[in-house]
């Protein structure tokens, strides 16, 4: 586990949690987040929350204040190496354990982060989820695939769960890959934010969990 965000001044806005992959850590690091707090995990993977048997889900709810709103953003982080299709399926297995769990345990609103396009996954190319390339490091961060697995649980737990592209397009405003913005470098490598683009990155992930 990774964990990530600064503890302060929260204004009025209302407890949440951000649970997610390791650009939840990279956003977490780069600002105060209080009192929304950002969880970042190396992936998501029946070794870190086990179909939400592991006492990790109770504890960062429990840690955030039991918060009625939960965001959830996994970008394809694969450390398995399973191929596309199979990452794709445990994804769904995961979420669907996940977000059952939450809604049992008195979470009210759920949002499906988009995954944020990367050097392999964009609106430029996609990699064919189905080939053993996609088992590679990275090549599946960023796939459609998984935004399209995010719409359709959305729409399997209506007024309950939300997919939302506004995090990844505070960093790609048209959902395509780019490596500056706004005059700053915004990548630093194939998905991780520079500075720049983790604070914008952060803002927005808060701004979904305050529902705005």
């Amino acid at each position: 586990m990774i964990l990530g965000g600064r503890s302060g001044g929260g204004g009025s806005r209302q407890p949440a949690l951000v649970v997610g992959d390791s650009m939840v850590t990279v956003a977490a690091r780069s600002t105060d987040t209080a009192p929304v707090r950002l969880v970042g995990y190396s992936g998501l993977t029946p070794g870190v929350y086990a179909d939400a048997t592991s006492p990790l889900i109770s504890d960062d709810l429990a840690a955030a204040g039991r918060p009625r709103t939960v965001v959830l953003n996994w970008n394809g982080n694969n450390p398995g190496n399973l191929d596309g299709t199979q990452l794709v399926a445990t994804y769904r297995t995961e979420l669907t354990d996940q977000i059952r769990w939450y809604l049992r345990h008195g979470v009210r609103r759920i949002v499906l982060a988009a995954a944020v396009p990367s050097s392999f996954n964009s609106t430029s190319g996609q990699v064919d989820w189905t080939t053993p390339a996609s088992r590679l490091h990275g090549w599946m961060l960023g796939s459609a695939r998984l935004n399209d697995l995010y719409r359709e649980l959305a729409d399997e737990f209506p007024g309950r769960v939300h997919y939302s592209e506004r995090a990844a397009r505070a960093i790609h405003p048209a959902m395509a890959f780019n490596t500056e913005l706004n005059g700053h470098r915004c990548i630093v490598d194939f998905v991780h934010p520079a500075p720049y683009c983790a604070q914008r990155y952060a803002r927005a992930l808060v701004s979904l969990a305050a529902g705005h």
